[in-house]
């Protein structure tokens, strides 16, 4: 039920008690309303903009009646489609007038932004059509800052941004606009931070039955905010996806139908426009930002296209006596919900060419990892010839000190990296790319190829160690090998 006072009709013109009405009735028409007084340009409605209006119109409802939220909303959309106009600067003036005590609170990956949107909230608010409009929606004057401000009737407007404090204040909608920036996604600090402000976030409710939160953003990493919540509470969330692009990505399936040319927006997000994106940002900002993937078509520094397959029965008929060598990056912990795996992978060189035998991950504490190693190894081909090269990392070095006490397989460390993952890939790539890695067929494929190509916006990255190991130990053997002979023979 909305708090706001009907206006007699005797005290404004008809003309204006028919704007109010329609305004207070529709989202959708308060937004065309008041365009024009934060936005110059001339206005483009898109389908996806009344879309918006009407799922955000829904979730009012609850909000203003103060009853059990239907769900929070997740929105993925691509840059320069009037979301944040939409959600952060008209939805909270829009609230307003349906009910003047409503208080909610905005957050974005900087203070400036959310100050921002806030202070063109306020622009509506204050805009001589609002006042003509809702006469009885007044700013408070001794609490009207750009970052937060009260009206007469104890609503409330608060911002923060990504880090921020918020103490001691409680909303009725949250707003989490932009929340981790495509810079701040590459970083596994950023990513947790956006990710506990998003926890704190929802720790700021003044119901926690009834405050929804909605959350918008790009699809910069597997972990980013929006992948922390649809893994956390999928089940409560509405997710809108909606890609530059026609694609299986975009959610709700029904929209799909409003794509014109397999376009989401022909007039703003036209070809030209998103052929200029790709380029400026390359395959993987383009994958993003506009496909909401994060994932590029076919791989990130690896394409998935890049790896050959065999079935076993090839490999072992091509294999004569090279030598299985497996690899392994060690964990301490069995918590898979917190923590990184233990991951291993067997290996061999024939010829020119590394073959990837198969493929394992655990999540196993030290000594459940020291009984299950020698007997998965051994079952995966392990000969008088192997070797067992783990990383000397996390429970590495005990690993390797425990299993030369305890086994008689060969277990070495491998060489301490001296540069990051992503420059270790992009280095070990071209002979990737050059076909030279195969992998032998087994339900390990998927995951493997999944995280290695989806690198660095995956969850874990274990394979992406081991991967860089076992082309360093058995390919670039390869180019040393001849830079020996022609300094042996001359060149």
């Amino acid at each position: 039920m909305s708090n706001f006072i009907s206006i007699p009709t005797g005290t404004m013109s008809l003309l204006t008690q028919i704007e109010r009405e329609a305004c207070q009735a529709s989202f959708f028409e308060f937004v065309q309303s008041f365009w024009d007084v934060v936005i110059k340009e001339k206005p483009v409605y898109n389908w996806h903009i009344p879309f918006l209006c009407n799922e955000l119109q829904k979730l009012s409802v609850c909000i203003v009646a103060r009853q059990a939220k239907l769900y929070d909303i997740i929105i993925n959309i691509p840059p320069g489609t009037t979301k944040s106009t939409i959600v952060s600067i008209m939805f909270p003036a829009w609230l307003w007038t349906q009910d003047r005590t409503l208080r909610i609170i905005s957050n974005s990956y900087s203070m400036d932004l959310s100050i921002e949107h806030a202070t063109k909230s306020r622009d509506i608010l204050t805009s001589d059509r609002f006042r003509r409009l809702f006469p009885e929606v007044v700013i408070r004057k001794d609490k009207g800052a750009k970052s937060s401000y009260e009206n007469t009737d104890t609503g409330a407007r608060y911002t923060t941004s990504t880090g921020g404090t918020i103490t001691g204040k409680h909303a009725h909608l949250i707003i989490n606009d932009d929340p981790l920036n495509p810079a701040q996604a590459a970083s596994d600090a950023d990513r947790k931070a956006a990710n506990e402000h998003t926890k704190t976030l929802a720790s700021r409710k003044v119901d926690k039955e009834n405050t929804p939160i909605v959350t918008m953003m790009q699809r910069l990493h597997e972990d980013d905010p929006t992948g922390y919540m649809l893994k956390k509470k999928s089940e409560g969330i509405f997710h809108i996806c909606l890609p530059a692009e026609l694609s299986d990505a975009v959610k709700p399936a029904t929209a799909a139908k409003n794509y014109v040319d397999g376009l989401l927006d022909p007039s703003r997000l036209n070809r030209k426009v998103l052929a200029e994106a790709r380029t400026d940002l390359g395959s993987k900002g383009y994958a993003n930002q506009f496909d909401q993937s994060p994932t590029a078509d076919g791989g990130n520094i690896i394409k998935n296209a890049w790896f050959g397959y065999v079935d076993a029965y090839t490999f072992g008929a091509m294999r004569k006596h090279e030598p299985i060598v497996f690899f392994g990056d060690t964990a301490y912990t069995e918590n898979s919900e917190d923590n990184d795996p233990s991951g291993f992978l067997a290996t061999c060189k024939i010829g020119n060419d590394l073959y990837i035998t198969a493929g394992k991950k655990v999540y196993e504490e030290f000594p459940e990892l020291i009984k299950s190693l020698p007997i998965w190894v051994k079952a995966s081909g392990y000969g008088p010839s192997s070797s067992v090269r783990i990383e000397p990392k996390a429970s590495g070095k005990s690993v390797v000190q425990t299993m030369k006490r305890d086994t008689n397989l060969n277990v070495v460390e491998t060489p301490t990296p001296k540069d990051d993952k992503k420059t270790r890939l992009s280095a070990a790539a071209p002979k990737v790319e050059a076909g030279r890695v195969y992998l032998v067929r087994g339900p390990w494929n998927e995951e493997f190829v999944d995280e290695v190509c989806g690198f660095p916006n995956k969850v874990h990255d274990e394979y992406v160690d081991l991967l860089v190991y076992a082309v360093n130990y058995h390919l670039d053997s390869v180019a040393k090998s001849a830079d020996k002979l022609s300094n042996l023979f001359g060149r």
